[in-house]
Formats: C-alpha cells, sequence, structure tokens
C-alpha cells in the first residue's frame, strides 16, 4: 500500500478509535518497520567468499542500480584463503554464525569483525566485498551474522536498531579474545548500514574493539527514524507512534544512542564511509556524526563518495574504497 493510502487508512482509524487507534497503528509500523526475515535473501544464497556478485534488488531502489545488476566482482573472490564456518554464542540460546576468513592466522593477529546491513545477511554483496578487501590486505576477518538473520538464532524476527546487536558484537569481540587468542588493540569492526548502527554504539559495549568503520553512518536516531518510516511507504509522523508502541513493548531503540557510542570511542578511531546521493540514509548523518566526534575530540575520518547512492561507493570507485578501508584498519591495528 502506498503512503498516500496509508494516510488515509490511519487518519480514519485515529477519528474512529482516537488514541487505542493511534497506539495500535504505531504497533504494526514498529513491527513491519523493525521486522527482518530471520534466513538468507533468495537472491544471495549462492554468495560466499569464494564467489559472489550483485543481486537483481540492490540496496538502493530505482533505476540507477539496474547498472550494477550482475556486475563482475570476480577480481575480489577469495578462493584460496581458509574459511572455516564458525557458531558464536553471544547470550543464553542465542548463536550467531560467522565466516572465519584466516587470511593470515595465526601468524597475523589483526582481524577485523565484519557484520551486513539491516534485512540482508552475511551473504550479500555489500559484505563480502568489504571483507575481500581486508582479506585481501591481509586482515582475518569474521564476517558475522547478525541475530534473526541469516544462519543466526532467530530470536524474535525483530532489528533492534544496534542495540542488541551492538551487545552481541562485544560477545563476539570477547570470543575473539579467548577462543582464538587475539589481542584486543588487534581487533577492528566494519559495519554496512544497519550494521554501522551497531557499530557506532559498540565503543560504549566493550573494551576489546579498537577502530570503528562505518558505511552510511547515521548520527540523529530520531531524524533516520523518521525517514526509514517514509522509505517503507508510512507517513512521517507515524515514527512517534511507533516508537511510544516499541516502549510498551519495552524495546527502547535509543537506549544506547550513537553520541554515547561516539563518547566511549575516547582514543579509538572512526572511518565513515557515504554516497552523497544516498536514498536510505542520507549523507548529512555522516557530516553530523564527523562534526560531534571532532567536538568530544575524537578521530574521525570522513570517506565521501560523490554521486553515490546507499553503498554504491564499494562499486564507483571500488579501488579508493578499499585503499581507505585497507589503510584505517592498517594506521589502527598493525
Amino acid at each position: 500500500m502506498r503512503a498516500r493510502e496509508w494516510f488515509t487508512v490511519v487518519l480514519g482509524s485515529l477519528v474512529a478509535v482516537g488514541a487505542g487507534g493511534g497506539l495500535a497503528v504505531g504497533d504494526y509500523v514498529y513491527r513491519e518497520g523493525t521486522s527482518v526475515p530471520c534466513a538468507i535473501n533468495d537472491d544471495d544464497l549462492d554468495n560466499s567468499p569464494a564467489s559472489f556478485t550483485t543481486p537483481l534488488e540492490g540496496p538502493f531502489p530505482g533505476e540507477g542500480w539496474t547498472k550494477w545488476i550482475g556486475y563482475d566482482l570476480s577480481e575480489w573472490w577469495l578462493p584460496e584463503i581458509p574459511v572455516e564456518t564458525v557458531r558464536i554464542e553471544v547470550a543464553p540460546e542465542v548463536e550467531l554464525e560467522a565466516w572465519w576468513i584466516k587470511a593470515g592466522y595465526p601468524a597475523a593477529q589483526e582481524t577485523v569483525i565484519v557484520t551486513h546491513g539491516y534485512g540482508t545477511s552475511r551473504r550479500d554483496y555489500n559484505a563480502l566485498l568489504p571483507s575481500a578487501m581486508l582479506a585481501k590486505d591481509g586482515f582475518n576477518v569474521l564476517l558475522v551474522d547478525q541475530r534473526d538473520t541469516g544462519n543466526s538464532t532467530c530470536v524474535d524476527g525483530r532489528h533492534s536498531a544496534g542495540q542488541d546487536e551492538s551487545d552481541d558484537f562485544a560477545a563476539v569481540a570477547e570470543w575473539l579474545v579467548l577462543e582464538k587468542g587475539i589481542a584486543p588493540e588487534k581487533i577492528g569492526m566494519f559495519g554496512v548500514s544497519g550494521g554501522a548502527i551497531a557499530t557506532a554504539i559498540l565503543p560504549a559495549k566493550t573494551d576489546n574493539v579498537q577502530a570503528f568503520a562505518l558505511e552510511a553512518p547515521i548520527f540523529d536516531f530520531a531524524e533516520t527514524a523518521e525517514r526509514e518510516v517514509v522509505f517503507q511507504g508510512f507517513p512521517a509522523f507515524l515514527w512517534q507512534l511507533a516508537d511510544t508502541a516499541a516502549k510498551l513493548r519495552g524495546v527502547n531503540l535509543n537506549e544506547t544512542p550513537i553520541p554515547s557510542g561516539i563518547e566511549a570511542a575516547g582514543d579509538r578511531p572512526f572511518l565513515l564511509l557515504h554516497g552523497t546521493d544516498d536514498q536510505r540514509l542520507a549523507y548529512s548523518g555522516a557530516l553530523q556524526f564527523r562534526d560531534y566526534a571532532e567536538s568530544v575530540g575524537v578521530a574521525v575520518q570522513l570517506e565521501t563518495f560523490t554521486g553515490a547512492d546507499h553503498t554504491e561507493g564499494q562499486l564507483t570507485e571500488t579501488q579508493r574504497y578499499a585503499e581507505a578501508l585497507t589503510s584505517f584498519f592498517d594506521k589502527a591495528l598493525r
């Protein structure tokens, strides 16, 4: 149903049943807006570190994606690097599945945790491609399915806007320390889109990660959530009702806000990568993130991809993207 049709339905509901109806509509928007598939998307099923392609339906809508369908990424495939599938317990009865890409392990400790965006899995090309960039430069990579996605535990089929996910990644970092013997100062994290939210919050959850890279970061959660509501076809004002409905369910989607993650980083640096034409997560979020980090004395580097849509910088300027990502972690972890 289109946004204008929802607008009519919502207004009718509010008039008919008052505040209770408003909360019911808000609860529906919350449930729809945070729903994730607890599965691997069909067009990603055949993707792995050894071979991956771009899908028919990309990370942004419109004709701009058409030119990337079936785009040749074979130079970034990793057929020769050892890859192990692992499962990591991050909470009681919650396990995350991951690929442990051992580019240099155990001789080299430098390791980057990588995770995907909202509604997809570790098999998405825009998680596999940066993982390959890092592995080809000698970094070990732990490419992780978040809870409720891919082959990880399906808890409730909801994304928590980085709250539960950041707790999980704190546990993942601890697993690297305890199970793989990786020193905390050798661990970094890279998050794509929705995964970047968890990455931004992570400094407030653990000291076991030394550096943080984010593709398509946000800063103001409420502003971003309102835009996401619109992106999914609902009127913007429904975000407030959805947020209230979530809290009535005991869920605070902004419990640990991104500014708290930035402040907690201290001397641990951030790298931000963002396209200026991002339809999904506005480029202004990267500017706000950068400005706030600088204001509190946290090291931050912004790599801008002019004219690129959501995560499209990985494709429009692949080599520059790889150089920015690897040089950042090279400086931070080596």
